[in-house]
C-alpha cells in the first residue's frame, strides 16, 4: 500500500538544496486525481494534516504581479527600460542586421574565416616569391661588382615577386 501511495504523488517530488521534498499542493492535487472516489467523497489528506506538512517541502512561489510592480518601482529611474527606448533599440538592431545581410549578399562583407584563409594564402605566396629571389640572383650578383647594378637587379626581382602577388 505504501508504494501505491508514493506512485500517486511521484510527480510532486522536488529537490531543494540537495534534499528531496514533496510539493504539498501538487501532491494533494495528484492524490485527488489518482485516488478512486468512493460515494463521491473527496479523498486525500484531511485539511488539518495538510497544514502540518513542512513549509520547506514547498518550492518557492513565483512573485505576484503586485510584488513585481513593487520591485520595478523600487529600481532607480536609470535602470527601468522605457518601452519607446526598447522599441528603438530593437528597430536599430533589425535595421543593422538587414544592412549587414545586404552587404553580405552583395559580397561586400565576407566571413572572417574566409578572409583569414585568403590573407594566409597571399602571405605564403609573397614569402615564397621573395625566398626565390636569392636563388635566381645569386649567380648574377656574384659576378657583378657594380653596386648600382646589384641594387637594380634586386629591385627588379622584388618588384616581379610583388607584382605576381597583386595578380593573384
Amino acid at each position: 500500500m505504501h508504494d501505491a501511495m508514493k506512485a500517486r504523488i511521484a510527480g510532486a517530488v522536488v529537490e531543494v538544496d540537495g534534499r528531496r521534498l514533496v510539493d504539498r499542493d501538487l501532491a494533494l492535487e495528484l492524490w485527488d486525481k489518482n485516488t478512486r472516489r468512493n460515494n463521491n467523497a473527496k479523498t486525500g489528506l484531511p485539511q488539518d494534516r495538510r497544514e502540518r506538512l513542512p513549509k520547506a517541502a514547498q518550492p518557492p512561489n513565483p512573485p505576484t504581479d503586485h510584488e513585481l510592480q513593487a520591485f520595478i518601482q523600487g529600481l532607480p529611474e536609470d535602470q527601468i527600460p522605457d518601452l519607446n527606448d526598447s522599441r528603438a533599440r530593437r528597430e536599430h538592431y533589425l535595421a543593422e542586421k538587414a544592412r549587414l545581410d545586404a552587404l553580405q549578399g552583395r559580397k561586400e562583407l565576407l566571413p572572417a574565416d574566409q578572409v583569414k584563409a585568403e590573407a594566409f594564402n597571399l602571405a605564403r605566396a609573397l614569402r615564397d616569391g621573395l625566398m626565390r629571389v636569392a636563388d635566381r640572383l645569386a649567380p648574377t650578383l656574384a659576378a657583378t661588382a657594380d653596386a648600382r647594378q646589384v641594387h637594380h637587379l634586386l629591385t627588379e626581382e622584388i618588384r616581379v615577386a610583388l607584382r605576381s602577388l597583386g595578380d593573384a
